[in-house]
């Protein structure tokens, strides 16, 4: 088990024990007689004292807010966000009778955002100087969210809680972290170590996803204890590996990335005669998931990807995994009426199941 996994189960055993978390993240009376915030770069950013109206631009930043009643607040969207078609954007899809009639901007013409007349800017801008330049040009604040962390690290839920003091909904942001590591927590206490060796594919992040995509970081095996076949390589996430290779490692259950699917499915079918000396091939033990990364990570799939490989692999311990995973909608949308069926028949992929070849 990696570092980073020992730390956050820790962490929300402290948060389950009813300890807490202790989010240094605010210091108040600021030169205007507002409030500032550390944002996820550890920029401090002036707020202001009421916030009416948001934009958010870049991958993930619209998301994160979805999570909160904010969200009814903004008022232009980010040209990149899709409405169209099939959605493989969660948030998207359950709030698209909220969003899905807003103005659009085009965040690199800063006379649109202008225009826009927001109070604040949701970025998920990487570089200070960058986050800077975009407040300068905009003229509101800018407040960054991190759209490259996952479930593992303390930056996902510290952002989570400093969303929630931005929008003065911090309870909404402590009931969401802890519901997260609960959910988290409850499959990582309940399930023992296993034999079985598995395969991810299907990538769909860094270009397009296919039989060959794979990575050795995949959360939904590590909280399963799931032994991954392919090993964690330092900055290289995902990765192409080669069809031996696979033979090689002989995985016994592969999984299909959504947004990978039909290219891994028309490989597997292609590379028959090769691929039946995989076991997972031969036995028949091949499922496809939610997509996990369309314009950022689908953080609420991945999370139902978690539960949906421990339902195959730890079944006794999940239970139904249709109700495990419309829990976890109304845990990030409480009180929608769009279920996990709704969101996977509209997705690429179909949702998760096992796949017929």
């Amino acid at each position: 088990m990696n570092n980073k996994l020992i730390a956050i189960i820790a962490a929300a055993a402290i948060v389950l024990a009813g300890v807490g978390v202790a989010y240094a993240l605010t210091r108040d009376n600021g030169a205007d007689g507002g409030q500032y915030i550390t944002d996820a770069r550890g920029r401090e950013v002036a707020i202001p004292d009421e916030i009416d109206s948001i934009l958010a631009i870049k991958s993930c930043s619209l998301q994160l807010v979805s999570y909160f009643d904010a969200v009814k607040k903004v008022t232009h969207l980010d040209i990149n966000e899709s409405f169209k078609g099939t959605d493989s954007r969660t948030h998207t899809f359950v709030l698209n009778d909220l969003l899905s009639g807003l103005p659009v901007v085009d965040p690199n013409d800063p006379e649109q955002v202008i225009r826009a007349n927001v109070d604040i800017v949701i970025s998920s801008t990487i570089s200070v100087s960058d986050l800077d330049n975009e407040q300068n040009k905009y003229g509101v604040p800018v407040f960054a969210i991190n759209a490259d962390v996952e479930f593992d690290s303390d930056v996902m839920y510290d952002q989570i809680i400093m969303l929630g003091k931005l929008f003065k909904e911090e309870k909404r942001a402590e009931n969401l972290v802890n519901g997260i590591k609960t959910m988290i927590s409850s499959i990582w206490n309940n399930v023992g170590t296993v034999d079985e060796r598995a395969y991810v594919c299907g990538m769909n992040y860094y270009g397009p996803g296919g039989f060959l995509k794979t990575s050795g970081d995949y959360l939904p095996f590590e909280y399963s204890k799931l032994n991954n076949v392919y090993e964690s390589v330092s900055g290289k996430q995902p990765y192409n590996t080669d069809i031996e290779t696979v033979v090689s490692k002989n995985p016994q259950i592969i999984f299909i990335d959504g947004g990978g699917l039909a290219s891994a499915e028309k490989y597997i079918k292609d590379n028959a005669r090769i691929l039946e000396r995989v076991d997972a091939v031969s036995n028949g033990n091949v499922y496809k998931t939610m997509v996990y990364k369309s314009w950022g990570t689908n953080w609420i799939n991945q999370l139902i990807n978690v539960y949906f490989v421990a339902s195959v692999i730890h079944p006794d311990v999940v239970g139904n995994f249709n109700e495990k995973a419309n829990e976890i909608i109304q845990l990030f949308y409480p009180g929608t009426t769009v279920t996990y069926s709704d969101i996977a028949n509209a997705q690429m992929g179909g949702g998760c199941g096992k796949v017929s070849l």
